[in-house]
């Protein structure tokens, strides 16, 4: 195809090549080139369709794509034209988060990494509140190439985050239940991981006189999952168990075992057990969710229920970088140290 602006565009149907990622490839080889010049009007998506053996959605697809690079920026009821000539723009991705904390920076550093320098990661975070997480995405559509969100709620939040084009989400840590688009995903199975993590750990559960999980929703966000596979546990064990909202309520004794989910809770405890010259993993047990490299030495070495957060973030730098539509569940695993 040549249009009246003088700019060539060639799509091989045959090529494995997707042909929105060819009308991409076309159109930034027009601005190399110099055939198509800052400020230049782009062929409409009407002429590409005529002209080429291309359905409207791939256009679209395509243009969006040279949008969230800052390439190409729409005029209203005037089309598309060309906002920029530094070709070698990184995709731009949205990444939403509740808070910051230690997990989430292993995390974070691992998508970063693996995702090498053709990228540019915005953060964003929630802090727990749907008012805050709606506006967030709202604001920022159709501003990005790529959007991943973690929706760390115990409340369906499909009908916000379908504000986003399927094929441009990414959930990760927890899946949504209720969106049935197809969409990609790296996600835990809560209430599977601590069963199989507290039958790893059942032995040295069992030298304490009774489990307390420290359900703790003050700025923490506890999956349903959690604590319903924590109580289930219990139960089939027949295990002295109880759910705490605190610390403070679960009133710590001598002999008690201890699953925690906030680090602040975790502090709290250790506070506790020093002022009470209380042994981790002798007179106290101690068990955290979620490993940070600081818990391989605090106190000796906290024991935990973790998933791989350095994996996640790789299998999802590996899912937008080779743009694919998957749902992978994350391994878990438990990890036995001197506080247990």
């Amino acid at each position: 195809m040549k249009n009246k602006t003088g700019i060539v565009i060639r799509i091989n149907g045959r090529m494995a090549i997707p042909k929105y990622e060819q009308l991409v490839n076309e159109i930034l080889r027009n601005i190399k080139t110099g055939r198509l010049k800052l400020g230049d009007k782009l062929p409409s998506i009407n002429e590409i369709c005529n002209n080429i053996d291309i359905a409207r959605d791939t256009v679209v697809i395509a243009y969006n794509e040279l949008k969230s690079r800052g390439i190409i920026s729409p005029r209203h009821g005037k089309g598309f034209y060309v906002s920029s000539t530094s070709v070698n723009n990184k995709l731009k991705i949205f990444l939403l988060f509740d808070v910051m904390n230690g997990y989430k920076e292993v995390l974070y550093r691992s998508f970063v990494k693996n995702l090498g320098r053709d990228f540019q990661v915005d953060i964003f975070f929630h802090y727990y509140n749907l008012k805050v997480f709606s506006q967030l995405i709202k604001d920022n559509a159709d501003k990005y190439g790529y959007y991943v969100i973690m929706p760390h709620f115990n409340e369906d939040v499909s009908d916000m985050i379908k504000k986003i084009p399927a094929d441009k989400l990414l959930i990760i840590d927890k899946d949504l239940i209720n969106h049935k688009e197809n969409y990609a995903a790296v996600y835990q199975e809560f209430y599977k991981d601590i069963c199989s993590s507290l039958e790893k750990a059942l032995k040295l559960l069992r030298k304490y006189k009774q489990l307390k999980f420290i359900s703790n929703h003050n700025f923490q966000f506890i999956p349903e999952g959690m604590e319903k596979g924590f109580i289930k546990f219990c139960k089939d064990k027949r295990l002295n168990y109880s759910v705490n909202a605190n610390i403070r309520s679960s009133r710590p004794s001598h002999g008690d075992a201890y699953l925690v989910v906030s680090d602040q809770d975790l502090i709290e405890l250790l506070n506790i057990s020093i002022r009470n010259r209380w042994k981790p993993g002798k007179d106290i047990g101690i068990l955290s969710y979620d490993d940070t490299p600081l818990k391989e030495i605090l106190a000796g070495g906290i024991s935990v229920i973790s998933t791989d957060f350095y994996a996640m973030g790789k299998t999802a730098a590996g899912i937008i970088k080779d743009n694919l539509i998957c749902k992978t569940e994350n391994p878990c695993r438990f990890i036995a140290r001197k506080s247990l």
